[in-house]
């Protein structure tokens, strides 16, 4: 009777403890994979500031050709929207390729704008940071090159 109890006791402590380890493992694969997936992905205030420096870029180049002052803020961006996302490795560089749409406003502007956008972002050698990539003008032969904007600096 003491050994058939025993034996009952036995069956289920090894039935949950399958049941745990199962568990157990799900979560390790599922915390596993979410990680390799937010390392290539970057932070939405990355995104944010790359679309600020794009669109400050543009009003720059703009002011310049029409030899005007540059607008010194930067632009308010809102509502940005990911539809495409996805890592891509060009001549050895790894690059994160964002398409999407977003919102942006210059300051002392009443005018809302919504934009597409069609983002390079380059994760740094070490995972330490992020920058934007825009591809350089390049004769016909040469490899592509990219300029390199760092994202997420302090300002001072």
């Amino acid at each position: 009777m003491l050994e058939d109890r025993f034996m009952q006791v036995s069956m289920i402590y090894v039935h949950i403890s399958r049941h745990v380890l199962t568990v157990l493992s799900g979560l390790l694969i599922v915390v596993t994979l979410s990680s390799c997936t937010l390392r290539n992905e970057p932070p939405r205030a990355i995104v944010i500031e790359a679309l600020q420096s794009q669109i400050q870029t543009t009003q720059v180049s703009i002011a310049q050709s029409l030899d005007l002052q540059p607008v010194a803020s930067a632009p308010a961006v809102s509502r940005v929207r990911v539809d495409h996302q996805e890592v891509l490795k060009v001549e050895g560089e790894r690059f994160v390729h964002l398409k999407g749409s977003f919102d942006w406003q210059l300051p002392r502007d009443s005018v809302r704008v919504d934009s597409a956008f069609d983002l390079y972002l380059q994760r740094g050698s070490h995972g330490e940071g992020w920058s934007l990539a825009r591809p350089a003008a390049s004769n016909g032969g040469e490899a592509q090159r990219w300029l390199l904007y760092p994202l997420g600096l302090p300002t001072s």
